[in-house]
């Protein structure tokens, strides 16, 4: 148990539970709150560079939630709520959350969806 929290203070996660996951580590499958939320940029900011994909592509400074366009520039995003489960109940929350595995979800009203395009809020990509 030691050894877990050595790794947790290590990493900046105090607060987040690791789960153990066979021979590796496994982050939770649900949290609220952007400090949980494995693969965020911290140091976003509007336009500046990063590298796109489909997995860990949203960021944060001290006010906003930026997601990776196509375009490899930070674009401005719905608020990130945290980790949540795909198809987990969302009832309607209109922020944005990531999945376990790293890809940005949406609320389709009553479920999280895998879903980049509803999370921009310009369509500057």
């Amino acid at each position: 148990m030691k050894l877990v929290t050595v790794l947790a203070l290590a990493g900046g996660f105090a607060a987040t539970p690791l789960i153990t996951a066979g021979n590796g580590w496994a982050w939770p499958t649900s949290c609220d709150g952007v400090e949980c939320v494995p693969g965020v940029a911290h140091s976003a900011s509007l336009g500046a560079p990063c590298t796109s994909g489909d997995r860990y592509v949203f960021g944060v400074d001290a006010t906003t939630t930026y997601i990776c366009s196509l375009k490899d520039q930070w674009v401005p995003s719905k608020p990130l709520i945290g980790v949540r489960p795909l198809g987990g109940a969302c009832d309607g929350n209109p922020n944005a959350a990531q999945s376990p595995d790293g890809i940005p979800m949406a609320c389709n009203g009553t479920g999280w969806v895998y879903n980049f395009n509803d999370i921009y809020y310009a369509k500057t990509y």
